[in-house]
């Protein structure tokens, strides 16, 4: 079953630049955030439990986090 969480503030804070950091219970920190190259944002967004995947969306790319917390039974503590 997919998680609940506020979307609406996060996905504010990633197309204003800033990135997003999901905590799980097993400890793992998850970090979502404009993918930026060469200095410049590239308006693709990338997360860390995601390699090599982006999107132009941060729903998306939210979205696509979360199922993948799902398949693995994680359980989110915390968002900064």
């Amino acid at each position: 079953m997919m998680q609940q969480m506020p979307i609406l503030p996060l996905i504010d804070r990633l197309t204003e630049g800033q990135s997003v950091t999901l905590s799980t219970e097993d400890g793992q920190d998850v970090r979502i955030s404009p993918e930026v190259v060469a200095g410049k944002l590239t308006g693709n967004f990338i997360s860390t439990i995601l390699p090599g995947i982006r999107y132009d969306d941060p729903r998306i790319i939210l979205k696509e986090t979360l199922a993948e917390f799902d398949a693995q039974g994680v359980t989110i503590t915390s968002i900064d």
